[in-house]
């Protein structure tokens, strides 16, 4: 049965650190001071995945092109920008537009330009409905004469015309395209957030949890007491996110805290709960804070919220799509 108590606190060895909330306890000004910063952190946090219904599978968009291995060296690694701990922004190029800022999300598929930069490519644009978890939003849909960042590259890729300028802004830096599974699911990868660098490859991590190619998304199980989470693994989203109409039977505690962040719907409203316990393969994981959102109908119902990378508190993180298995080291 779920709890509801707006109180919380757990302890033991080996356990990752949460914040721990005594409503007693009113005279200690440091607990006071953890939560309140709590709150405004968890405020403020972007929750930026977009869930887009209405495709039956995961696909590979655009055609794949290769370099010329004999006019240009390998590339097996690139730089990367990282905003707010999690969100992922490397260089790359869309069409003749060099420099641009593209923001790589496991959560998001098919991927998405900003308005700006198909105005500047002149792209022929027609009508579509881009479904978010929370609501649906008119867009458009263009073609990418080609795109590319590092040895990715994809020509003829069809993609969809967001707004990014409110989640830039509120980043502190310009997002000219989110780029999805339908570029990223076809090749290994490894996020090293200690070296800022993605090496192209998969890697050999002290963790690893298989994951599923799902009908549009991967997808892992996380354990909380005794039920099942299947939720989507996204590296746009800051942690924990679960949809309210999925928690029965899951054993959580409210904690009192509302806030608000955006998608490329607009605004979207959250509370927040701690899960007492959790465990993702192996590892036990300790109490987790996870964001409550309301959800539109027609959501896979076999999803029952989102798992961002940060959960994880990874180093190091790897994808191999090839043998559908996560790794990570922290």
């Amino acid at each position: 049965m779920a709890r509801r108590r707006s109180s919380f606190g757990a302890s033991g060895a080996g356990k990752r650190e949460f914040l721990c909330v005594h409503p007693g306890a009113r005279s200690d000004t440091r607990w006071q001071g953890r939560f309140a910063s709590a709150v405004r952190k968890l405020a403020r946090l972007t929750l930026f995945a977009v869930l887009n219904c209405s495709l039956c599978r995961v696909s590979f968009g655009g055609d794949i092109s290769l370099r010329n291995p004999a006019r240009t060296r390998p590339v097996s690694n690139i730089p990367f920008k990282a905003y707010e701990g999690y969100l992922i922004v490397v260089d790359g190029r869309i069409g003749n537009l060099e420099h641009q800022n593209l923001l790589l999300d496991t959560g998001t598929n098919p991927s998405l330009i900003d308005r700006r930069v198909a105005a500047n490519l002149g792209l022929k644009a027609t009508p579509r409905d881009l479904s978010v978890f929370n609501k649906s939003v008119a867009s458009e849909n263009v073609t990418l004469p080609d795109l590319e960042f590092g040895p990715m590259r994809r020509e003829n890729l069809p993609v969809i015309v967001a707004d990014f300028s409110a989640i830039g802004s509120g980043l502190g830096t310009r997002i000219d395209a989110v780029i999805g599974l339908d570029v990223l699911g076809g090749t290994n990868f490894t996020i090293d957030y200690a070296k800022r660098r993605i090496f192209f490859g998969a890697s050999v991590e002290h963790h690893t949890v298989p994951f599923t190619a799902g009908q549009q998304f991967i997808t892992v199980n996380l354990m909380s007491g005794g039920r099942q989470l299947h939720l989507l693994l996204d590296t746009g989203t800051p942690q924990l996110v679960l949809f309210e109409s999925h928690l029965r039977g899951v054993d959580y505690e409210w904690t009192g805290v509302t806030g608000s962040g955006r998608n490329a719907s607009g605004s979207v409203r959250f509370g927040a709960v701690v899960l007492p316990e959790a465990s993702i393969g192996k590892l036990e994981m300790g109490p987790q804070r996870a964001s409550v959102v309301t959800t539109q109908k027609g959501i896979d119902n076999d999803l029952d919220g989102l798992m961002g990378v940060s959960c994880l508190r990874p180093r190091r993180i790897s994808f191999d799509f090839e043998r559908q298995v996560l790794g990570w080291s922290d």
